[in-house]
């Protein structure tokens, strides 16, 4: 995609908005501003497309809607589903490579006397359900793996997880917020007890996102307010952003075939282009979300490519977005046990839905400048 002349390869940090979701964002803004919460006409109005919105994500993760909670996104999601269920003296185990957004939070637990252990992925970025198995106590109460790494783009086996938290009569969450819109969700069948996702990972807008708590499952508030959602979110429910983000998820679950397999083909491309040069690379990971390239370029300083790729009008990614300004190793990477010499020249490219060939070809040609140079 270009931006003014700028070529974006990083949607795993937030895809551009779809065009038809911003332009229906822009229509309710102008004429639907009710308070939902009001009992006039016009908060009816505004109450009716919180509703139908609430349904419509639903029925598309085939769930109750009454199992749908909004929230500012997937970050508030994350701390309502671990710090609502877990208590002192409780014990969560996760992984070591999960995004800030846990990683920070389960820091916060464990200065509320709450035992956190924490479970590294195997080379291939992916977390062996028997390594978690191995850390479970009597007082384990929740487990929480992401469904899909930010980085790696590894997508890890939940549906075993799910099977081996059941069997133990133990809560299982999963900050799934890369993996939906990619991937098709079925709530139902999966069995999950809690799952987060943010609309502006699917092409929706930035700001909202939603926390799917399963009917049963009781969640104590983080802050307080007016009692929206259930009291598991309140606050003024953001009108618009919930019904884009509803509108943006539709656009992609329908288009998740089309869409996947062009991103496939682009991805193809890329290596089939990468192998007719001379520069020395490795991909890392397996079983990976479509599009997702952590890739090792042996001969060059993977902060210095993404600087230089910059000055080129081109986006990628070095480590995680939420710690982009920083040049350190990422600490997922080396959590797979990756050499830091290794990680340190290690990049993340992501391609999204709109990337063409002739954005794979400069893209390329770029990189293959930059390294030879």
């Amino acid at each position: 995609m270009m931006q003014n002349n700028y070529l974006y390869f990083d949607i795993a940090a937030t895809t551009p908005i779809d065009k038809l979701v911003s332009d229906h964002i822009h229509d309710l803004n102008k004429n639907v501003y009710g308070n939902p919460s009001s009992v006039h006409q016009l908060g009816q109005k505004a109450h009716n497309i919180v509703s139908r919105s609430r349904k419509k994500i639903a029925d598309l993760l085939n769930c109750k809607e009454s199992e749908i909670y909004f929230t500012s996104g997937g970050s508030e999601s994350n701390n309502i589903a671990l710090q609502g269920i877990l208590n002192p003296g409780d014990h969560l185990i996760t992984s070591s490579y999960e995004h800030p957004a846990i990683s920070n939070v389960a820091k916060l637990l464990e200065k509320n006397n709450i035992e956190v252990s924490y479970i590294n992925p195997d080379s291939n970025g992916i977390i062996n359900p028997k390594q978690i198995y191995k850390h479970i106590k009597d007082n384990t109460k929740m487990i929480s793996i992401m469904y899909a790494n930010n980085e790696i783009g590894s997508i890890n086996p939940l549906d075993q997880i799910i099977k081996l938290c059941k069997s133990k009569k133990i809560a299982i969450h999963s900050d799934a917020v890369q993996y939906v819109g990619k991937k098709n969700v079925d709530l139902s069948n999966l069995g999950i007890d809690l799952l987060s996702l943010g609309a502006h990972k699917f092409y929706g807008p930035k700001g909202i996102g939603a926390l799917y708590i399963k009917n049963g499952i009781i969640v104590k508030p983080i802050f307080i307010g007016g009692g929206q959602e259930k009291g598991v979110s309140p606050g003024t429910e953001n009108v618009s952003m919930i019904s884009g983000m509803a509108h943006a998820l539709e656009i992609s679950i329908k288009g998740i075939n089309k869409d996947t397999n062009h991103i496939l083909e682009m991805e193809k491309l890329f290596f089939k282009l990468l192998d007719d040069t001379s520069i020395k690379y490795k991909l890392n990971g397996e079983n990976r979300l479509p599009g997702f390239i952590n890739i090792t370029f042996f001969d060059f300083d993977g902060h210095s490519l993404l600087l230089n790729l910059d000055m080129k009008n081109i986006a990628i990614s070095f480590g995680s977005a939420c710690s982009s300004g920083s040049a350190k190793a990422s600490t997922a990477l080396l959590s797979t046990g990756m050499k830091e010499n290794i990680a340190n020249k290690t990049v993340r490219i992501s391609i999204g839905k709109f990337i063409t060939e002739e954005n794979i070809i400069h893209l390329v040609q770029s990189i293959e400048k930059i390294i030879e140079s």
